[in-house]
This record gives structure tokens, C-alpha cells and sequence, in this order.
């Protein structure tokens, strides 16, 4: 079979190779997946370029994220799972979601954990399943992690991104009232497409300014948060009493300055999502919450570019490029 291996931290094109490899074989507790495609994900772009930690193997097959269907299964797992769609997450990362490890689903055949391996709804593309593990799983964690969001005014900083789209229709389809931010015209439209009841640039706009003539002050009660760094020291203006937040990056300050006294006057509560250290419980209610709105169509996760599995090195500078309004995924 052939599979894109990372043989070194470096640019994509100098250290990612598809090289011809024996088929494995599932072991105990495994199951073989026919892969049908494979998420490109900002986390596995700067894992291969060297910012999130050093290489763990002399070659590792590269991505997270991916779909396809079981052709075999390992000890210990039920047969009937032999030709079950399945979507694929975090397949790349130590069991503890600290580190890299060795596998990936950039390749024709990837042996998993069966628990890694998550049904597909009939109703999903193999392209979608390749968009649910990272971005999917992050936006339903960053909207529910603390507990019902319905009839609450919901912003999403970031909502033209391939984790703020999926917060958007998420959000709506738990009955919030959903606010996204923006920085272009062309990205406005597909905030509005995912389902936002009110879409900001903050290019062209005062954020601040603007949520309080549209909502009043201090009347959001949750954010799903892109960029805790650029928006934290406007928390105390625009966020409710006992409002939170789930903020799964903080892009322009990988170490924001926190103003503590006036979020803590307002008991404004902050929580870091990482989706690769997600408990078990949250994992296992992220799953269910997806596949249903999978089921009922109303998670339609969008696809900006697709590649062929040869293309890895292209698709990641497509990542690396930030000009991506969605995801980018590799058909195989």
C-alpha cells in the first residue's frame, strides 16, 4: 500500500514522502480501515513543521483525522464491525493526547484502536467523516463544555474557520441564538450560511461597539473563542454574569495577558479546549451529538479543497497558506 510518511520536521515538501509499505495487519483490540480520506489539519501542519514537538520515530504516517470502512478487525473485537463507514480521530497522538504517535490516515490501509474508529452515518460523505475528528470534536466541546446552551446568545470569534463553522450550526442545533465574527465579505456569507443569526466583521467594525447596539452590554453568555489573546480584555464589557468561555486557540499571543479581578468580579469562567486530551466522557458525547446532527442534517462540516493522497505536501501548504474557508482534506 502506499502512505504519506513525515521523515523529519521541515517545510512539507522536503519531509513528507508517499512511500510503498507492506499492508498491516489489525492487532488485539484493532481494526483495519480501508481509508477513503484523511483531514489536513492546522495541528498536523505545525506537528510536521516542528512547533508542536519532535519527531517520536525515524518516519510517521501523518494526519489525525479520516474516513473509510473496516475490511478487517483484530482479537477481541466483534466481527460484525467488517464493513462498517467509520470516521476516524485522533489517530495520530499518544493515548493521552500529549504527543505524536507513529500511525496516521494518510494512507490506504490504517490499523486503530477500535475505539477510535466511530460509525458514519449512512447520510455523511467519506469527506465529511475526514472533517469531524479535530474541528468537529473542538467545536462541540468548545459550545458544550459548560452544559446547555439553549436560548443563550452564543459568540463564535472565528466563524468562517473550519471549527467556528462547525460551532455555528452546532450552536443552533442546541437552540442558541448564535453571534459570529468575521474578517471578510466572502467569509460573512458563509457564516450566514451555517445558520449565524448576526455576523460581524471586525475589520470593518467596532466588535465591541457593535455587540452592544445589537445584543446590549454585557449580554453574551458563551464564546466559542479563536483568539483568547485578541478578544479577552473586551470579556468584561460584552459577557453576561457567569458567562464562559471555551477557547481552543489563542492565535495572535500564545501567551495572553488575563485581566483577572474584572472577569472574576463577573465570575466570567474560561476553559482551554484541547481536543486530543479530551476525556473519554466529553469524546463519547461529542461522538453521539455528531453523528446525530450527522443523521439529521444539520452538520454539514465545509470542504474547502480537497488534494489527492500524493498532494499531502500541497494541501499543507494550503493549511499553512491561512487562506483556507474550511477544510482541507485528502481523497484516497
Amino acid at each position: 500500500m502506499k502512505a504519506i510518511f513525515c521523515i523529519a520536521r521541515g517545510s512539507a515538501t522536503e519531509v513528507l514522502e508517499a512511500q510503498d509499505v507492506e499492508t498491516p495487519e489489525p492487532g488485539p483490540g484493532e481494526v483495519r480501515v480501508k481509508m477513503r480520506s484523511s483531514g489536513v489539519n492546522p495541528s498536523d501542519v505545525k506537528l510536521r513543521s516542528g512547533v508542536q514537538g519532535p519527531m517520536v520515530a525515524e518516519r510517521v504516517v501523518i494526519h489525525n483525522d479520516g474516513a473509510g470502512v473496516i475490511d478487517a478487525v483484530g482479537k477481541g473485537v466483534n466481527q460484525a464491525r467488517i464493513g462498517e463507514r467509520v470516521w476516524l480521530f485522533n489517530v495520530n497522538r499518544s493515548p493521552d493526547g500529549l504527543s505524536q504517535g507513529i500511525s496516521g490516515t494518510a494512507t490506504e490501509y490504517a490499523c486503530v484502536p477500535a475505539d477510535l474508529a466511530a460509525h458514519l452515518p449512512g447520510e455523511a460523505s467519506f469527506e465529511t467523516g475526514a472533517c469531524l475528528g479535530v474541528p468537529a470534536m473542538t467545536a462541540h466541546r468548545a459550545v458544550t463544555w459548560a452544559g446547555d446552551v439553549a436560548g443563550k446568545t452564543l459568540l463564535v470569534t472565528g466563524g468562517a474557520g473550519a471549527v467556528g463553522h462547525s460551532a455555528i450550526q452546532i450552536g443552533k442545533a442546541k437552540g442558541a441564538r448564535v453571534i459570529a465574527t468575521v474578517s471578510s465579505n466572502a467569509k460573512a456569507e458563509i457564516a450566514r450560511d451555517a445558520g449565524a443569526d448576526l455576523v460581524v466583521n471586525y475589520k470593518s467594525e467596532d466588535l465591541e461597539a457593535r455587540l452592544s447596539e445589537e445584543v446590549g452590554r454585557n449580554a453574551i453568555d458563551h464564546v466559542v473563542e479563536v483568539d483568547l489573546a485578541a478578544h479577552v480584555n473586551i470579556y468584561p464589557n460584552i459577557l453576561a454574569f457567569d458567562a464562559t468561555v471555551g477557547a481552543y486557540a489563542s492565535s495572535s499571543d500564545m501567551t495572553p495577558q488575563i485581566p483577572f479581578y474584572p472577569l472574576a468580579f463577573r465570575n466570567i469562567c474560561l476553559q482551554p479546549v484541547f481536543v486530543y486530551s479530551m476525556s473519554s466522557v466529553a469524546k463519547a458525547q461529542a461522538i453521539a451529538d455528531i453523528n446525530d446532527m450527522l443523521t439529521q442534517g444539520t452538520l454539514t462540516p465545509r470542504i474547502d479543497r480537497t488534494f489527492a493522497l500524493r498532494d499531502a505536501a500541497s494541501a499543507h501548504e494550503a493549511v499553512e497558506s491561512g487562506k483556507l474557508m474550511g477544510n482541507a482534506i485528502l481523497t484516497i
